[in-house]
């Protein structure tokens, strides 16, 4: 298996748990009541998904100058518009970084800032999904510039994802909020 490959798949794992946690903190928000086994709460799974996430990121990034023929430098990974291979999907995907890393951090201090400060901060989340989705979708996953495969399994896999991601963030700015108006 090559390493660029490698970095896609962590890359799927990566959406999957965010979708994951965008499920989780619904369910937080909504106070919902369900009973979770063993002494697993939501905001634990929270945690364990977006922590898992941030850290399948890092490694999705971290792999790909690794591989000689991703034609990638290690600056490339911080801005990505000059790199030979689809550099406009490229710079979502490092945008989808900063806004996640934003969140991320200013989970691990949420104690130490204000509250009103870090639900704001936390707030980005929903910002970072939209270069996340763009990014998911327009990349070609063995960076060979090839046009979007709709019905590869892996993109199919991605566009579910994203599904989820989209579908509960509609619902909780809209249907959710109207009915608890």
């Amino acid at each position: 298996m090559e390493t660029i490959e490698l970095s896609g798949i962590i890359g799927m794992i990566a959406i999957a748990c965010l979708a994951a946690n965008f499920i989780v903190g619904f369910f937080i928000w909504s106070n919902t009541q369900i009973k979770l086994p063993y002494r697993l709460t939501f905001l634990g799974l929270h945690k364990l998904t977006g922590y898992s996430a941030a850290i399948a990121i890092l490694i999705h990034v971290l792999l790909i100058p690794l591989d000689p023929k991703s034609e990638f430098s290690w600056s490339d990974l911080l801005l990505p518009l000059w790199t030979k291979h689809q550099p406009y999907a490229n710079a979502f995907g490092a945008l989808a970084l900063y806004l996640t890393a934003l969140v991320v951090i200013s989970s691990y201090y949420k104690e130490k800032i204000k509250l009103r400060t870090w639900r704001t901060l936390h707030y980005t989340s929903y910002f970072a999904a939209v270069p996340l989705i763009i990014h998911s979708v327009w990349t070609d996953p063995k960076l060979e510039d090839r046009p979007i495969d709709w019905f590869d399994a892996e993109k199919i896999f991605v566009l579910l994802c994203c599904v989820v991601i989209i579908g509960f963030t509609f619902y909780r700015f809209t249907v959710y909020t109207k009915r608890s108006r």
